[in-house]
């Protein structure tokens, strides 16, 4: 479940989900714990009316919601985002559940009552909110993690010229690829062993098997390079030289 609603089909679901899920919880606190003085309620309908509550939770949520992704086309700042959508549904959940006390129980509208039912709000919103934003981090994280592993463990194919003439190789363990005439030496580095492999093709149609986002790039007429094994730079715009890990020969650029 993704913490931030975006103006999409998958987040209009999302929302719906979400705001059935905190009614359920709303009700579920209202029930078992009767906080803010609802035990004390001798009224022989106390839990149909407290189930009111949720019903009233629900559509602030899917309201708030809706301001939530109306705003995302505006691309807020992270800090602002972050602050200014759990004001806009604490406040809208308060002032519905408030306005709801006011027709079930108390009969005229007081402010200070609003302002109470604000607090009320926060303190029941904290923990699914509070969980909601822990199982997110986890999935970015996660998420993140594991499209760092599937680009350290990519293999790609490059096929030569001829119809049998193919290397299959991981991309994090090529260094560099050295072009001359019709033919590429690719250099690779696998558990601290230097190896060089040969293909009958040209540079430039061998840069255009690789896939994309890769960090293989063209430096010189002659070389293209792995970015992330990159050591270190010598020289200077008229003859920069690239250094790599665990081999001796330099890269022009």
């Amino acid at each position: 479940m993704d913490l931030w609603l975006q103006n999409d089909k998958a987040s209009k679901i999302s929302l719906v989900q979400r705001a059935l899920l905190l009614s359920l919880v709303t009700i579920f606190v209202l029930f078992v714990f009767q906080p803010f003085g609802t035990n004390n309620d001798t009224n022989p309908f106390k839990y149909l009316r407290l189930s009111g509550y949720g019903l009233v939770t629900f559509c602030a949520l899917l309201l708030s919601g809706s301001f939530e992704i109306w705003l995302s086309t505006f691309k807020l700042k992270k800090i602002t985002h972050i602050i200014v959508v759990p004001i806009i549904y604490i406040v809208i959940t308060a002032i519905f559940n408030h306005s709801y006390f006011v027709v079930a129980v108390l009969g005229e509208w007081h402010w200070q009552n609003q302002l109470m039912f604000i607090l009320y709000t926060l303190a029941i919103a904290l923990f699914p909110l509070g969980f909601m934003f822990m199982v997110n981090r986890q999935a970015v994280t996660s998420t993140a993690n594991s499209s760092e592993h599937t680009q350290e463990n990519q293999w790609v194919m490059f096929k030569g010229e001829s119809r049998d003439d193919e290397l299959k190789i991981i991309m994090s363990e090529l260094l560099f690829i050295k072009s001359a005439d019709n033919y590429c030496e690719l250099v690779l580095l696998k558990d601290g062993q230097v190896s060089h492999k040969l293909l009958r093709v040209t540079l430039t149609n061998l840069l255009k098997q690789l896939p994309e986002n890769s960090p293989i790039h063209r430096c010189h007429r002659s070389y293209a390079v792995n970015v992330e094994q990159i050591k270190s730079t010598n020289g200077n715009a008229g003859g920069l030289q690239l250094s790599m890990h665990s081999v001796d020969s330099s890269v022009p650029v």
